[in-house]
């Protein structure tokens, strides 16, 4: 009786400690596959050729920069965002937060497609830097 007793509580210990939560993290705002930095390079910006980096933030806030191959003091726009998905499709707003915008338009949803390594967003397609 006292070895069956000890291997119900040995049976019932393994499932207990097999039906923990996990440990893994969840995203913040659910944007862990879109915040991080993203380029394309061999764009023309500002009438000259420049690479674009644009920087999400789990904080909902970002960054887009012109960066120019000539050598000139790049250009840096401040942005808010807010991503959706809906059906399987996903959605990005954004809203700038200074007098200036690059690219994009400010309060316009734009269907993206977000892979771990590429961003799709209107023609122009990032890769994860």
């Amino acid at each position: 009786m006292k070895y069956l007793s000890m291997l119900l509580i040995m049976v019932a210990m393994s499932v207990c400690m097999v039906s923990c939560g996990d440990d893994d993290d969840k995203p913040a705002n659910g944007n862990s596959s879109l915040v991080g930095t993203w380029e394309v390079s061999n764009k023309v910006i500002n009438t000259r050729d420049a690479t674009l980096r644009v920087e999400f933030k789990s904080n909902n806030k970002g960054t887009m920069s012109a960066i120019y191959t000539d050598g000139t003091d790049s250009d840096s726009y401040n942005f808010e965002y807010v991503k959706k998905d809906l059906e399987g499709s996903t959605y990005l707003t954004i809203v700038w937060t200074g007098n200036y915008k690059l690219i994009y338009d400010s309060n316009r949803e734009y269907d993206v497609t977000i892979t771990p390594t590429r961003l799709v967003w209107g023609n122009i397609t990032y890769t994860r830097k």
